[in-house]
């Protein structure tokens, strides 16, 4: 939990797996809250309310302070006009609404990066090939007319009982293919969140994800082998032939700027984050 007197209030939209880490870390910070949508979070230490960030009936439920907002709710429409249209509504009616609330550090995804070799950096040129990418980039530039605007796109979030190692527990698919998966921690995206809260003017934009990225099906087989817990039963079919396996091999994107900002993580690896039973509490 971090010091009252080390960093800003903050407001949490989306009380989720992200939402709710974030809001333990916040928990001796006076005038933070949070929201939630469906369900309410289970022992929630910060002020929290149902919110409904598709219906205009509900925005009128957001404090005016304080001044910065983390957003963890992903894009609501699946039409890339209508959520651009909806996003603008939005942004408007804050600026009209909530003058007081003029930063922003939204949670996008590495997901607006090209499904396709390379090394993505944050100032890379690129136009996302997934209708899901596509829409979180909208959000980012839409968002960025309207607030102050961080962005932290991180990689697949896993940890506290969330991961790989739990879905071969629980007998869930792992995929196979060769393309590197991202990771990070969801303690270290929090982390990674809370400096860019204290240091506004730090970075506009960074990716969130740990030192080595590795196909889904290689850390599967790793978590077989280090922990006793799990099984070789528990793992997918993998091909003979590794032309068989698809996917870009030669596809990664970029920590550097978040090291160059001098952040460590506490789980620099899968091999840290997953490799103990102990971690998944």
């Amino acid at each position: 939990m971090i010091k009252s007197d080390t960093i800003p209030p903050i407001g949490i939209l989306g009380l989720g797996f992200l939402g709710q880490t974030l809001a333990r870390e916040f928990t001796g910070v006076p005038e933070c809250w949070g929201t939630w949508h469906k369900t309410p979070p289970p022992e929630t230490p910060l002020k929290n309310f149902h919110f409904d960030w598709g219906s205009e009936n509900s925005w009128t439920a957001l404090p005016e302070g304080p001044e910065t907002l983390v957003l963890t709710i992903p894009p609501l429409l699946k039409n890339q006009d209508d959520e651009e249209k909806r996003l603008c509504q939005w942004g408007e009616w804050m600026n009209l609404n909530r003058p007081m609330i003029k930063r922003m550090i939204y949670i996008s995804s590495t997901g607006v990066y090209p499904k396709r070799n390379g090394i993505w950096y944050e100032d890379s040129e690129f136009e996302p090939d997934t209708n899901s990418g596509k829409l979180r980039l909208i959000t980012e530039k839409t968002l960025a007319h309207f607030f102050k605007l961080q962005v932290i796109r991180p990689g697949g979030i896993y940890g506290c009982g969330r991961g790989i190692d739990m879905r071969l527990k629980s007998g869930k698919p792992v995929a196979v293919s060769k393309t590197p998966v991202h990771r990070i921690h969801v303690k270290d995206l929090a982390r990674i969140v809370c400096y860019l809260v204290s240091n506004p003017e730090s970075a506009r934009s960074v990716n969130a994800v740990d030192n080595e990225p590795k196909p889904s099906w290689e850390v599967a087989q790793w978590l077989v082998r280090n922990r006793d817990d799990l099984s070789e039963e528990m793992l997918p079919i993998i091909p003979d032939s590794s032309s068989a396996v698809p996917g870009n091999s030669q596809r990664f994107i970029s920590n550097q700027r978040i090291l160059d900002l001098g952040i460590t993580l506490s789980y620099p690896t899968f091999r840290e984050g997953m490799g103990s039973v102990s971690l998944i509490s």
